[in-house]
């Protein structure tokens, strides 16, 4: 099962439930397909990392990677021509494609986030969605 982990770069921290998520579903075995932002992307891969985790796969929009905490395989996405949000969009799209289900953390604000949100419930897609206020 491959599960699209994603969320607001506004994020500081892992709230007990996203943890409690993460733990269950690396006792599935589940992959976990990562960007390479800072904030929720960034702490996910720290926590997986800590854990000894090594199903993940972080995906980069373009060549220049931002953060691979774990040195985890890369999937780099052709977004050549494009810029700003579009260009950070393009990794997005291909992990909500690549993906069985979603698992996103949301500050209610970002339009990332709530389009990723949008994406997988388009597809069909299970996706969790945990409230950072």
């Amino acid at each position: 099962m491959n599960v699209f982990a994603g969320g607001s770069k506004t994020i500081t921290y892992l709230k007990d439930e996203v943890k409690t998520s993460l733990d269950t579903l690396c006792d599935m075995g589940a992959e976990f397909l990562i960007g390479d932002c800072f904030g929720a992307d960034k702490l996910m891969q720290q926590y997986l990392y800590d854990k000894g985790y090594r199903k993940v796969s972080v995906y980069v929009s373009g060549e220049r990677t931002r953060n691979n905490i774990g040195g985890f395989i890369e999937k780099h996405i052709n977004a050549e021509g494009l810029s700003g949000f579009e260009f950070y969009r393009q990794k997005d799209i291909v992990m909500a494609e690549d993906s069985d289900r979603g698992l996103m953390l949301w500050d209610g604000k970002t339009m990332g986030t709530s389009a990723n949100i949008q994406d997988m419930r388009r597809m069909g897609k299970e996706v969790t969605v945990i409230r950072y206020e």
